[in-house]
Order: C-alpha cells, then structure tokens, then sequence
C-alpha cells in the first residue's frame, strides 16, 4: 500500500527540520572539539607521508581523531598576480611543471600530498620547501589557510 503524499511531504518536512537542528548542534560541538584540541597534545596523522597533526578526542566508548591538515596550497591563481610573482619566483623556472596556463594558472595536481612529492622529486629537497612555502593559500594577513575537521566516521574503539 502507498503511503499518501501528504504524509510523506509532512515527514519529509518534519525530517529536513530535524537535520536542520542537528547539523546545527554537530557544527557547535565540532567547533568546541576543534578549540580544545588545539592546546591538547596531538600526534602524527595515521599516513605519514601526510603533513598536519591529530588530537584524540576520548568519549566514553570511542575516540574521534579531530585533524589539522597542513596549510592548503594555492589551487589556482590569476597570471601577473602577487601570487603569480611568488611563486614563480621560487619555481627555479619549472612553474610549468606544476601549473597549468589557461587565462590562471591551476595546479595540475588533485591533492597537497602529490603537489608535495613532486615538488620534492622535480626541485629536490633544497629548493622544494621555498616553492611549498610560496604556494601556500593565504588569508588577507599572509597567514597559511589550512583545514581543520573531526573524523567521525575515523572513530575508533578505546
């Protein structure tokens, strides 16, 4: 037997307002979780070829790793831009390499983890923390711009 339309629009209606509510509640208690564990003690990610840190954060029967990324890089940029000049500059001339050229620049690598090993297998390890450092993602007062979340589906048994 159908369900009526009424009764499903009514359920839809009263479920879309519930997550409405609860992804309000999880986005405060990500928040606090995401406060507190930036003066807690924090480890290595689990990959280690990934840069960032992680705090455990222990509930009562499992624990959520609350992951701070390393600072993003710069994904695409306008051509004779600041940014441009940046990075460019400290490309040794292999900016190429990197970026492709189509009215901006955009970086032809779909992960930081992959922008990393390449800047260190086409620069080699003396001049690719200088081009890491100048395609770093910014804010408006040059501080690095990375991503912070609670890996809830990473939670694990204490």
């Amino acid at each position: 037997m159908a369900i009526p339309i009424k009764a499903l629009v009514d359920r839809g209606l009263s479920l879309r307002k519930a997550i409405k509510r609860l992804t309000k509640a999880l986005d405060s208690i990500e928040t606090q979780l995401t406060s507190a564990a930036l003066w807690r003690d924090q480890v290595e990610l689990k990959d280690p070829d990934r840069e960032g840190r992680r705090y455990l954060a222990q509930g009562s029967a499992q624990r959520v790793p609350v992951i701070f990324t390393a600072d993003k890089l710069v994904a695409s940029f306008q051509a004779d831009s600041a940014v441009h000049v940046r990075i460019i500059s400290a490309s040794d001339g292999r900016i190429r390499e990197f970026y492709d050229l189509a009215r901006i620049y955009q970086t032809r690598f779909d992960d930081g983890k992959k922008f990393r090993a390449a800047a260190e297998e086409i620069l080699g390890s003396a001049n690719a923390p200088r081009f890491i450092t100048a395609c770093l993602a910014r804010d408006k007062h040059g501080i690095p711009k990375s991503d912070t979340k609670v890996a809830w589906d990473d939670a694990e048994p204490i």
